[in-house]
């Protein structure tokens, strides 16, 4: 009795000649009548002088329906005898889902544990997804504003200012000529802005964690899989019969 891994190795290939079989076989029907017909045909002059004009043309007939269904018959037996033989051993094909030496479950199915790698693959790009924290500042989490919230332990702190204009005397003032005055303008600080910020986002360490543990979950699923598929495969046949079924 062969694996279950051995059977999954040749039904990709048995799978494909069964499909080009019965592909071709369908233009054969369909397109090509002519395999399907052979034919004779000879001329006898009457006239004994002319006797040398005698021709014979003959047109062999390639196959039959009847040999050409055989001939698919073999290779779609093939192929269903060995869908049926997988599905049967994976009725019996289970391992435990196993990470970091802990059981996580137990008995799972091959073929769940095969769709499995696929959909934690796709998990995987939404924990890629996920925003982390700015640097350049310090961020300290803050439970009383809610669960994995955090918020910047210094807060930004800037002023709001003002312009004013300002005046000075260079030259004084005397009977003949007015003071010579100097203004200009200076920004005044009026008051604060003082910026806390909160954010939601995860640490860049916490998403590495995340994603990490997806990874794991990833080749725990190979791993049980693999051994899950260690199951042996029961020889059972169910294509001929069907076959035989249709042609009876």
């Amino acid at each position: 009795m062969s694996k279950l891994h051995e059977l999954l190795a040749v039904e990709t290939d048995l799978e494909g000649v069964h499909k080009k079989v019965v592909e071709e076989a369908i233009v054969t029907f369909s397109k090509k009548p002519e395999h399907f017909l052979g034919q004779t045909k000879v001329l006898e002059m009457f006239d004994e002088a002319k006797k040398n004009e005698n021709t014979s043309e003959f047109k062999e007939m390639v196959t039959t329906v009847g040999a050409k269904l055989d001939y698919v018959a073999g290779h779609v037996i093939r192929y269903f005898d060995a869908v049926y033989q997988k599905e049967k051993a994976n009725q019996s094909a289970t391992a435990d889902l196993i990470v970091d030496g802990a059981v996580v479950a137990e008995k799972v199915p091959a073929t769940f544990l095969l769709g499995m790698e696929t959909k934690l693959k796709n998990l995987r790009a939404m924990y890629e997804g996920i925003p982390t924290l700015a640097p350049g500042f310090k961020w300290e989490e803050n439970d009383t504003l809610g669960k994995g919230v955090f918020e910047t332990a210094h807060p930004d702190i800037k002023f709001k200012t003002a312009k004013q204009f300002k005046s000075q005397i260079i030259v004084q003032p005397t009977k003949e000529h007015p003071a010579q005055v100097e203004k200009w303008a200076e920004d005044v600080p009026v008051g604060k802005y003082t910026t806390s910020i909160v954010c939601g986002m995860l640490t860049p360490a916490r998403k590495s964690e995340l994603i990490g543990r997806v990874d794991k979950l990833i080749q725990a699923c190979k791993q049980a899989r693999q051994r899950a598929n260690c199951v042996e495969v029961e020889s059972v046949v169910i294509g001929k019969k069907l076959i035989d079924f249709i042609n009876s």
